[in-house]
């Protein structure tokens, strides 16, 4: 038996210590059959795993952060540009942030585990179960459904963390495809193979939990959460004929969603939304965590990475936003200053762990990249108490020479920048970005930049569930994904109108003025020479953080910018990088002859 199978079935007698259910995979599908009953109890087992800290690899215990949940969403944001990391770190995020070559390190080879783990458990329930001879058909055929859902997911996120995108190539390697209870193969899949296998999953999660029944609230899985997945996966695949088939899917889904999700959504409303995902009607379906039970530590949790301090007794505080994402979501403002926009007012954080750094002195900071003299990143240089001149412009002194930050309209939007280069010739025309910040008490006691090198900015978008800053229920699939996946089919198809009405119910429910509202006459003086430039920047403000902007930007052939402060390659990364596939974990690898690892 093969590595990934044999982590598997060498776990199948465990009992699970966080819940009264069996574990998913403890019965085998001839079980499942004499006990069809048996069947709500390995499927509960299964959303379990999403969440579940399990020995692996000979431990006689779960590690510490070692979720499922918490690696996926480490993987996927940290390749972004939404974050910007304070340095080297202990937690093993860092070499994937880095994009660089690593083939171990347990947020790969946990997931990794995990993800087939998952796969093997609804295989099991899937031989096991039928609805034609069940006592009761509707309850097994939802069962089915979710279980067709759990494998396509699973399946899904193993494509697009370990191989190429879809738009390189369908013949690229892919991961190796579990369908059904034949093991004997233990090569990789193409990536077209895996996709059209996800894609099928689906569509038999649709009919068979359409012919069954509902199960609670969005803790469990549904129809419209595997129409909505289907949306996505036919996103990624983007030819046209899948585009339009995201459009149907997403058509009929809005026309049954709840009237609340197309309304505004006040400050506080977002700021509530991680507090209790599972009850809001925004949630399509989340990963419910139980707390205490299903928290192994509150500094183990995905929101310990965005918080500490002042806000919180626990948490590392790593992550902050980046600046180019906090100059996006700053493009309109209120007439005092601050940000028109409500995600970016629930969200944002801007002290540090002794309390309030800004003064309320009508000055301000400037801040910009500054490349670190030992290596390829860059730091945050910085000088407070400025204020602008006539013109807007910032004239400051920098390590005892002059400079000025001035005032630059791009596309209709303010913009400052430095007659200097200070990131190592990173941009073409030799200048560089500077950001225009509230004003720093720098003599505050005990105060100073994260590690010495960075303004901290905190993120509440995961936390505050059950009175605890660090932790929420993480929520794989939401209503505003269906009205942007309908946006961007419809950009990409052409339908420039329809793209626009969905971008602009979000900015919409975000709470931004008519102002700000686009037309197909003022797209273009904003900066967009296309209706999925506009689309996809709006996609970053609404899911920012929640793992989707990577796969945003390569699906479309897009170029990924990381030429912003953070503890990584100041450089740009294309579509077809072959480092984009993480590399397959070693353990797989070397457990197979002749397995085939990522090219490099």
């Amino acid at each position: 038996m093969k590595k990934i199978f044999a982590f598997g079935i060498a776990l199948m007698a465990l009992v699970s210590c966080k819940m009264d259910f069996y574990p998913s995979d403890a019965m085998t599908s001839s079980q499942l059959k004499e006990n069809p009953a048996s069947a709500i109890y390995t499927t509960d087992g299964i959303y379990s795993l999403f969440k579940d800290n399990l020995p692996y690899k000979g431990q006689s215990s779960g590690e510490a952060g070692n979720e499922y949940v918490r690696h996926y969403f480490q993987l996927t944001e940290s390749r972004g540009d939404n974050v910007t990391v304070s340095g080297y770190s202990e937690d093993p995020f860092t070499s994937p942030y880095r994009y660089e070559d690593v083939n171990y390190g347990k947020n790969k080879t946990y997931t990794w585990w995990m993800a087939y783990k998952i796969i093997y458990a609804a295989n099991s329930n899937i031989d096991g179960l039928d609805p034609t001879i069940s006592e009761n058909p509707k309850q097994t055929s939802h069962l089915l459904g979710e279980n067709y859902f759990f494998r396509a997911i699973a399946h899904f996120h193993m494509v697009t963390l370990f191989a190429m995108p879809y738009v390189c190539g369908r013949d690229n390697l892919g991961v190796p495809l579990r369908i059904g209870m034949d093991y004997s193969q233990t090569g990789r899949a193409t990536v077209g193979e895996v996709y059209d296998a996800i894609v099928e999953d689906l569509k038999k999660a649709i009919e068979y939990m359409d012919a069954g029944t509902p199960r609670g609230d969005a803790s469990y899985v549904s129809a419209t959460a595997a129409r909505a997945l289907l949306s996505r996966v036919y996103l990624y695949m983007g030819e046209d004929e899948n585009l339009k088939a995201c459009k149907l899917l997403c058509d009929e889904l809005i026309a049954k969603a709840p009237a609340s999700v197309k309304s505004a959504y006040s400050v506080a409303t977002l700021q509530d939304y991680p507090k209790a995902t599972w009850s809001s009607p925004e949630t399509i379906w989340c990963v419910h965590v139980v707390y205490p039970q299903d928290v192994y530590s509150a500094n183990e949790t995905i929101g310990a990475m965005y918080m500490c301090g002042e806000y919180s007794t626990n948490g590392w505080g790593e992550w902050y936003w980046s600046d180019e994402l906090i100059e996006l979501f700053n493009r309109y403002k209120n007439t005092d200053g601050t940000c028109a926009d409500n995600r970016f007012q629930a969200y944002f954080l801007y002290k540090n762990n002794t309390g309030s750094i800004l003064l309320n002195d009508g000055k301000e900071t400037v801040c910009f990249p500054v490349k670190d003299k030992n290596g390829d990143f860059c730091t945050t240089a910085h000088v407070a108490g400025l204020t602008p001149d006539a013109n807007g412009d910032y004239s400051f002194k920098y390590e005892d020479v002059n400079y000025k930050a001035e005032k630059t309209n791009v596309n209709g939007y303010t913009r400052y920048y430095i007659n200097h280069d200070f990131t190592g010739g990173a941009f073409e025309d030799g200048k560089t970005p500077a950001y225009i910040r509230p004003d720093i008490d720098e003599g505050k006691e005990g105060w100073e930049f994260r590690g010495g090198l960075y303004l901290p900015y905190w993120n509440s978008k995961w936390g505050g569930q059950d009175g605890q800053v660090t932790v929420t229920s993480p929520v794989m699939l939401r209503w505003a994904e269906v009205f942007l996946n309908r946006a961007e089919a419809s950009a990409r198809l052409g339908s420039t109108q329809e793209a626009i009405d969905d971008v602009n119910l979000i900015r919409t429910r975000a709470g931004l003025p008519n102002d700000a509202m686009f037309t197909t006459a003022n797209m273009a003086a904003r900066g967009y020479d296309s209706a999925l430039d506009m689309v996809l920047d709006e996609r970053r403000m609404e899911f920012c953080f929640e793992g989707q902007r990577m796969f945003d930007v390569f699906r479309n052939k897009k170029t990924l910018d990381r030429r912003y402060v953070g503890y990584h390659p100041f450089t740009t990364i294309k579509y077809d990088d072959p480092r984009i596939a993480l590399l397959i974990p070693a353990d797989e690898v070397d457990s197979v002859e002749g397995y085939q690892q990522n090219p490099r």
